[in-house]
């Protein structure tokens, strides 16, 4: 008897190696055989080194940039806020830093939202309600998390602004 195993398959694409799975028939094996034989993990890639993790990790941050309208508008919402952080005060250490990390936290999500997304489509085409349900979640994780980044930052620039304000 034959059964069905998931391989993957390398393909050269965009000068990248992509791991793309298929499925391949192949005897079925019993207990008593030799488990070197076996490849325990289906999805095991080889030895990568650090310089090729973290092309790897840009190429994601470019394509996730040039994928997303929305990558446009928090990014362009980022720059907006640093610009008015220099214009309006003398901020601490503490407040740069809160600062950038609601940028990192909406972009950060604003890219699980997309990856699920890319995950959707890989999956099926057609509708699909848990699917549906999935990317409505991750799409109001993204609203949270950019709702609070406002909060946030009116928080913050409220008293500067005031400061600024009583100056002129």
């Amino acid at each position: 008897m034959r059964r069905k195993n998931l391989k993957l398959r390398r393909i050269k694409r965009n000068r990248r190696t992509i791991y793309d799975s298929y499925y391949e028939f192949q005897p079925t094996i019993s207990e008593n055989s030799n488990a070197n034989n076996l490849k325990q993990n289906p999805f095991h890639q080889d030895k990568r080194t650090w310089s090729n993790k973290f092309k790897d990790a840009f190429y994601g941050l470019a394509s996730s940039f040039k994928g997303q309208s929305s990558y446009h508008v928090h990014f362009f919402a980022a720059i907006v806020v640093i610009l008015a952080s220099f214009l309006v005060g003398n901020f601490d250490a503490i407040r740069w830093s809160i600062i950038i990390l609601c940028i990192a936290i909406v972009i950060t999500t604003e890219m699980l939202n997309t990856s699920i997304e890319n995950l959707a489509k890989a999956i099926t085409t057609s509708y699909n309600p848990k699917i549906a349900l999935a990317l409505d979640i991750a799409s109001g994780a993204v609203l949270l998390v950019s709702f609070g980044a406002a909060i946030v930052g009116i928080i913050l620039f409220t008293e500067s602004f005031f400061r600024l304000v009583e100056f002129l």
